[in-house]
């Protein structure tokens, strides 16, 4: 799974974080196996959330997910079963990876999983 944004750790489960407009902490998810009856789907959207205090967070870091493709940094903006979805705005890089141009500045393409790294990088934020 490609993971960009905050994220926290919350009762041994990992969490998105966010912020609503009154400034209080949400965690959020899709995984109905790690929730329990104080997560709300406000929108019955499928997507549950629940307002913690900080205080509450086992650990909480900032993720940036992108990939290595033939030691070229591309950004990794989905998935399938069988292959990554990457972009650049390099056009040095997409035109060596072959990335097809899809706006004024930016190039993308499909690459097999097996052919792409994938790096996640964690930063640690205090709360």
């Amino acid at each position: 799974m490609i993971k960009n944004g905050e994220f926290c750790i919350y009762n041994d489960n990992e969490y998105e974080l966010n912020e609503d407009s009154d400034g209080n902490l949400i965690i959020i998810t899709t995984n109905r196996a790690i929730i329990d009856e104080t997560f709300v789907d406000k929108y019955n959207s499928g997507v549950y959330s629940k307002v913690i205090l900080p205080n509450e967070i086992g650990k909480a870091y900032d993720c940036q997910t992108y990939g290595v493709i033939k030691g070229s940094r591309v950004n990794v903006e989905k998935e399938n079963e069988e292959y990554y979805f990457v972009g650049t705005a390099d056009c040095k890089v997409a035109e060596a990876l072959g990335l097809q141009r899809c706006d004024k500045y930016y190039y993308e393409g499909k690459f097999p999983k097996q052919d792409v790294e994938i790096i996640e990088k964690k930063e640690k934020i205090e709360l």
